[in-house]
C-alpha cells in the first residue's frame, strides 16, 4: 500500500501528539533539547492546538498507521523531521521532505537544523537537496542547513 501524506490540523492534536511523543521517545538525540519540551511542560491541549494552528504539520501514513511526521513553520524552517524506524529507508522521509518543499509558499527558502553528530540526518538531506551552511553548531549542537533544489 502506497504511503499517504495528511496534513493535521488543531482538532488533530491527539493524533500528532501521538506521533510526536512517539518521534522523541524512540530517537531522543536526534533532536534538540529544546524539542523535549513537548515531553514535558509542553504537553498541554492548548500547546498542541496552537502548533498545529501555526506551523504546516504532515503525517506520513501506511496501512492506516502514523509513520512520520515533518512541520513546515512561518519562517520556512523544515521542523520535527521523523520516520518510524521500521520503515526508514522505504521512502517516507523523502515523501516528507518534498511535500514540506511543495507546501512552502513561493519564494519561501526551507531551512533547517539538524544534530551536527547525527551524520545519517544529514546525508539524508543532502541527497533532498539540502546543503550544510558554513559555520559551527549552535549552543543545542544543531547545524543549519537550506534546500537547493
Amino acid at each position: 500500500m502506497p504511503v499517504g501524506i495528511e496534513r493535521l490540523g488543531p482538532d488533530d492534536w491527539e493524533r500528532f501528539r501521538a506521533v510526536r511523543q512517539r518521534s522523541l521517545r524512540s530517537d531522543p538525540a536526534a533532536f534538540a533539547a529544546s524539542a523535549h519540551r513537548w515531553l514535558a511542560d509542553g504537553d498541554v491541549e492548548p500547546a498542541w492546538r496552537e502548533r498545529l494552528a501555526e506551523v504546516v504539520t504532515l503525517v506520513a501514513v501506511l496501512d492506516g498507521t502514523d509513520v512520520g511526521t515533518a512541520g513546515l513553520d512561518a519562517s520556512g524552517q523544515l521542523l520535527a523531521m521523523w520516520v518510524d524506524p521500521t520503515v526508514r529507508g522505504a521512502g517516507v522521509g523523502r515523501r516528507l521532505v518534498d511535500a514540506v518543499v511543495s507546501a512552502a509558499p513561493d519564494g519561501t527558502v526551507v531551512h533547517l537544523r539538524v544534530m551536527a553528530d547525527n551524520a545519517a540526518a544529514v546525508g539524508f538531506y543532502e541527497r533532498c537537496g539540502f546543503t550544510l551552511e558554513p559555520g559551527d553548531a549552535d549552543d543545542e549542537g544543531c547545524l543549519d542547513m537550506t534546500y537547493a533544489g
